[in-house]
């Protein structure tokens, strides 16, 4: 198939960083430029986590693996299946934007994905591009884009892994896959459930948590065009607590696929992708429920003009539709529709990379509105870049700002402006990697008024922050560590915005060869606070929290591994966030779990 081809400061930045010894990690993604790209010339802030990295990783919750990357902090209420946002350097958590095989999930009632409900059975790596993003993929790419990619048949092979651990943890999964000349296919059924534990302090209750699943993905390859179809499902109960009561919802997610990624000449590439995704979550307990549908067009043009210029285009079509009743007298049945035409020119001239990309996006609820980003980088020499960047991006208004409680037809899209400078390094054994950035947030949508509220544009914030990462690996020794600033304040009383810890630092270390591995990790945030006790106007503290986890496999057989996991290895007690007046939610506490893979 035809593929087109900081120095900021060494301040405190995020998250987290690991390398495998003897594993060859990505070195190019899509999600950046919607092309293939290596990693270390892309003009933004990127990282990878590979299948490998996801395997040993402790927890197997996609969002509790996210936390643990540069610039992302997660908020999650309670355990296994508990609400979940994702904080991306700093901004709401319906600003970062979610994706599966480069289709979004972001629920239309919310803007947010429920990635609590995602298993890492089927996944082959996670690509995250940090800052502005809308000009390639419109609303909810304020602070960023995940691209959840699956795995491909790359061989014909039968797996199967079964896990048990403590709080009567038992998942399992079969996984067939089948590659016959130009056919490739892949069939994945995953079970997860537990009892869970107390997520409440004060509390001896348990909440658990079921998910069943199961995923096709199967590709055809004509020589000039391949033809790609997927299917995914999962469904299951989370148990939960709500203003102190017992309860628990029932959830079910689906997603269609079909992709055709043809060459029409040896310089134009045209991909057309077609999708449809659902997400479904009734409440056991009383009447209320949300439920979205959404059905996207896409049709992306690539077009090579010379060896060192490339242009991409594309239109998109998205039909957006929800039922939702949050049981307390607000109800609605709406649809939305919208479109967009985007363009990006990425080119080399010598030592200098420049990308300029635009957007016009229409929806039926407020008008038109544009993005834009543009980005130039320098090649001090193959291993030493840096590059600077401004973008624009937007949030559009979701169902439940238009319909819902406070729900309100005039309502603008809130609307960011962002500036970066980064660098990349190769030093040998050693990959630095390095950003400055600052958003402007306004238009922010928040309900004011007292009782009963109205949701109108009203505020807006400021973030600033910085992240340094360092990685090295010799000889099945691998080390990185990775912290970051992030200082996200609201413009107005500027106070510190809800949840988003300003300092962070993750460590990684190991050793690892082909029969056996061992790692460590360690990650600790500073305190955050959360919302005010209602009557009150002073942010509540969340105190900041150290853990650490760790994990060793061995190689029984060539087809069979053996796998140890402990996380909170101190159990470590810490909260992402207030459950009551006085009580908190509470992360996971130490837990282990064995686990064991054949394949054959």
């Amino acid at each position: 198939m035809f593929k087109p081809s900081l120095l900021a400061a060494s301040v405190a930045a995020c998250a987290s960083f690991s390398v495998y010894a003897d594993t060859v990690l990505p070195t190019t993604l899509v999600t950046a430029t919607r092309t293939s790209q290596a990693i270390n010339e892309t003009l933004a802030s990127v990282e990878v986590i590979s299948q490998e990295q996801l395997a040993q990783h402790p927890s197997q919750d996609l969002a509790e693996i996210l936390r643990f990357n540069t610039g992302i902090d997660i908020a999650r209420l309670g355990g296994f299946g508990g609400q979940t946002s994702i904080f991306t350097r700093g901004t709401e958590s319906n600003h970062t934007l979610v994706l599966i095989d480069g289709v979004r999930i972001n629920s239309a009632t919310s803007s947010q994905a429920n990635i609590q409900n995602l298993t890492a059975d089927d996944v082959e790596r996670i690509e995250i591009v940090k800052g502005a993003m809308s000009s390639l993929y419109g609303s909810d790419a304020i602070g960023g884009v995940i691209n959840i990619i699956t795995k491909i048949a790359d061989k014909t092979e039968t797996r199967a892994k079964l896990t048990g651990g403590t709080n009567k943890q038992v998942n399992g999964s079969l996984t067939q896959t089948i590659n016959s000349g130009n056919f490739s296919a892949l069939i994945n059924a995953n079970a997860l459930y537990t009892d869970g534990y107390a997520i409440a302090e004060k509390s001896t209750l348990n909440r658990g948590y079921k998910n069943q699943g199961a995923d096709v993905k199967a590709s055809y390859d004509f020589g000039s065009t391949e033809i790609t179809v997927s299917g995914r499902d999962n469904r299951g109960t989370a148990e939960y607590i709500l203003f102190g009561t017992p309860t628990s919802q029932d959830f079910s997610n689906q997603l269609l696929s079909f992709i055709a990624d043809g060459d029409i000449s040896s310089t134009l590439n045209s991909k057309v992708r077609i999708s449809q995704m659902s997400d479904k979550i009734d409440q056991n307990d009383s009447v209320s429920f949300a439920h979205t549908k959404q059905q996207q067009a896409d049709w992306q043009n690539t077009f090579a003009v010379s060896s060192d210029i490339t242009l991409v285009s594309g239109i998109t079509q998205t039909n957006t539709q929800a039922q939702y009743d949050n049981g307390f007298g607000t109800a609605y049945d709406k649809k939305q529709d919208n479109w967009a035409v985007y363009l990006q020119q990425q080119s080399r001239f010598g030592q200098i990379d420049t990308q300029l990309s635009l957007r016009h996006e229409d929806y039926e609820s407020f008008g038109g509105h544009g993005t834009g980003n543009v980005a130039l980088g320098f090649a001090i020499n193959n291993d030493n870049r840096v590059y600077i960047s401004y973008g624009t991006a937007f949030k559009a208004p979701d169902l439940n700002d238009l319909y819902g409680y406070g729900g309100n037809l005039n309502l603008k899209p809130e609307s960011s402006k962002s500036m970066e400078i980064g660098s990349k390094h190769t030093l040998g054994k050693v990959n630095i990697n390095s950003a400055i950035y600052q958003f402007d947030i306004d238009n922010l949508i928040n309900c004011v008024g007292g009782f009963p509220c109205s949701n109108v544009n009203v505020d807006q914030a400021k973030i600033n922050g910085a992240e340094l990462g360092i990685k090295w690996q010799q000889d099945g020794l691998f080390a990185g560590v990775n912290s970051s600033y992030n200082h996200a304040q609201d413009d107005n009383s500027k106070e510190d915005l809800l949840r988003r810890p300003r300092r962070s630092v993750s460590l990684t270390t190991g050793y690892q060869q082909q029969q056996w591995g061992v790692s460590a990790q360690f990650i600790a945030k500073s305190h955050a606070f959360d919302a005010p006790v209602f009557g009150s106007t002073t942010p509540r503290r969340l105190a900041g929290y150290a853990v650490a986890n760790l994990q060793g496999f061995v190689q029984v057989t060539p087809n069979a591994t053996i796998r140890l996991t402990v996380e909170n290895i101190t159990d470590k007690t810490y909260s992402y966030a207030y459950l009551g007046a006085t009580t908190k939610y509470l992360a996971t506490p130490l837990s282990a779990a064995l686990s064991a893979e054949v394949k054959f």
